[in-house]
C-alpha cells in the first residue's frame, strides 16, 4: 500500500470525475419531474374542458331534436343526461362532480322569459339573470311580442380533480354553456310546462 500525502489526496479527489453524471442527474431530476407532471396536468385539464364542451353541445342538441307532438318527460331528461355523461368518458361523472341545468327561453312578451328549467345533481337553475350571453339570445330567437321562437340553454358544471392530486393537490371547477334552436318545433314542451304546452 502506497501512502499519499494529504495535499495529493485532495488534488486527486478534485480531479476525479466519476459520479458527475449522477450528481447532475440528481440536480436536474426535480425540474424534469415538475415539467412532466405539469404538462400532464395541463393536457388533462384541456381534455376535460374539450369533453365538457362536447357534452354540453350534445345535451342541447338532443333536447332541440324533440319532435312535434312530443312532450319531454323526466325520463327523457335522464336519458339525455346519461348521453352527456357518456361523452365525458373516461372522466368520472358522479353526482358530486357533474351538474347539468336545462332551460328553454322564449320571447312571447318581447323580452327573454324562461319557459321551463330542469336541474340535475343540484345544479343552479338557469334564469334570465344568470344565463351566459343572454344579450346574444336575440340572435337566436325572435324578440317580437307574441313570438313562440325559443332557445334551448344547457349549462354543465364539472368538478375536475387531478389524477396526480397527491403531488399537486389541485381541483378545478369547469363550466360550459350550450345554446341551440329547436329543430322541429318553435318551442320544446315538457311536463314542466302548464298543460304540457309552450307559451
Amino acid at each position: 500500500m502506497i501512502w499519499q500525502r494529504p495535499q495529493t489526496l485532495v488534488g486527486d479527489v478534485a480531479r476525479d470525475r466519476t459520479g458527475v453524471a449522477a450528481l447532475e442527474f440528481a440536480l436536474v431530476l426535480p425540474i424534469m419531474l415538475m415539467l412532466f407532471i405539469g404538462s400532464f396536468e395541463v393536457t388533462n385539464i384541456v381534455l376535460a374542458y374539450m369533453k365538457l364542451e362536447a357534452s354540453a353541445e350534445t345535451a342541447a342538441d338532443l333536447v332541440s331534436q324533440t319532435r312535434a307532438k312530443t312532450v319531454l318527460q323526466s325520463t327523457d331528461f335522464t336519458n339525455i343526461t346519461n348521453a352527456a355523461q357518456q361523452v365525458l368518458t373516461p372522466l368520472p361523472t358522479s353526482s358530486s362532480q357533474l351538474q347539468i341545468a336545462y332551460a328553454s327561453v322564449t320571447y312571447s312578451t318581447g323580452s327573454p322569459v324562461i319557459d321551463w328549467h330542469y336541474e340535475v345533481n343540484s345544479a343552479t337553475a338557469i334564469t334570465v339573470a344568470n344565463a351566459n350571453n343572454i344579450e346574444n339570445l336575440a340572435n337566436l330567437g325572435s324578440e317580437s311580442s307574441g313570438s313562440t321562437d325559443s332557445v334551448i340553454i344547457v349549462q354543465l358544471t364539472y368538478a375536475y380533480s387531478s389524477p396526480v392530486s397527491y403531488v399537486l393537490n389541485s381541483s378545478y371547477t369547469l363550466s360550459e354553456w350550450a345554446f341551440n334552436r329547436p329543430r322541429y318545433v318553435n318551442c320544446v314542451p315538457t311536463y314542466l310546462n302548464a298543460g304540457n304546452v309552450c307559451p
